[in-house]
């Protein structure tokens, strides 16, 4: 029997490199001065919004701050170019907004049909594709602390199976209400980030299990990104008890 190809691309990863990247937190849109800020004792987050002037009117004003704040990544690293692929990974995705339907529930208002549509985990890329004007694939991913490993993953098993496609992949959160702080693993901050992704012609970033090292306590995704912009050889972060490397 042949070996189906998906088992055969993950014994076998491309690298991949990283054509542009994009960034934002109300703390700094430099993940390195970011992540400064985050390691000093007693750090707290900082307010703020992202710029969504590149978001049409039409969708902006019907958006989430989170929608917001994950497609203003998005459209502005895909600039022009169309990906063959999106992936958008969100550990919380719109608990917001949720949280806002089930207390109009609770307290007996009526609910808007606006926010009840766009309550759904992959609001971000349905919007993302019709803005953009695309039929291209996307998905949209949830695995706690270590949703963005996982859409790593998933972008890294795609590109091995299409090498000459091209990957946007999105990581983004806000913090969450104040009743569900207690359940929350890492650093409760909002940050957005978004990686054009490609088979390297050569070197180039693969990403492998790893042996578990002290938990995370800071998101995945702008830590990575630190490290891209480092001259460290390899990255090494564990969250919920998995250990992942990333190594050029």
């Amino acid at each position: 029997m042949q070996e189906p190809e998906v088992s055969r691309a993950v014994k076998s990863m491309v690298q991949i490199h990283v054509e542009r990247w994009g960034f934002w937190s109300p703390e700094s849109n430099d993940p390195g001065l970011w992540l400064k800020h985050w390691r000093q004792p007693g750090a707290e987050r900082e307010e703020g919004d992202p710029d969504v002037k590149i978001i049409p009117a039409a969708h902006r004003r019907r958006s989430s701050r989170l929608t917001k704040i994950a497609l203003s990544a998005a459209l502005g690293v895909v600039g022009s170019e169309s990906a063959d692929y999106s992936i958008f990974c969100s550990q919380h995705g719109e608990i917001v907004r949720t949280r806002d339907i089930l207390s109009c529930i609770s307290n007996g208002r009526e609910i808007s049909p606006a926010a009840f549509s766009q309550s759904v985990h992959n609001t971000s890329s349905g919007l993302f594709t019709i803005i953009a004007a695309t039929n291209a694939p996307s998905i949209s991913m949830a695995s706690g602390a270590n949703s963005f490993a996982y859409g790593w993953m998933e972008a890294q098993v795609y590109l091995t199976c299409n090498p000459t496609h091209t990957i946007l992949l999105v990581d983004f959160d806000e913090v969450i209400p104040d009743e569900y702080q207690h359940y929350e693993g890492v650093v409760a901050c909002d940050r957005s980030l978004a990686l054009l992704l490609r088979v390297a012609d050569k070197g180039g970033i693969v990403m492998k299990s790893a042996a578990l090292e002290t938990e995370a306590r800071l998101p995945q995704g702008p830590q990575f990104l630190a490290w891209l912009q480092s001259d460290s050889d390899s990255l090494q972060l564990s969250s919920d008890r998995q250990g992942w490397q990333w190594q050029r």
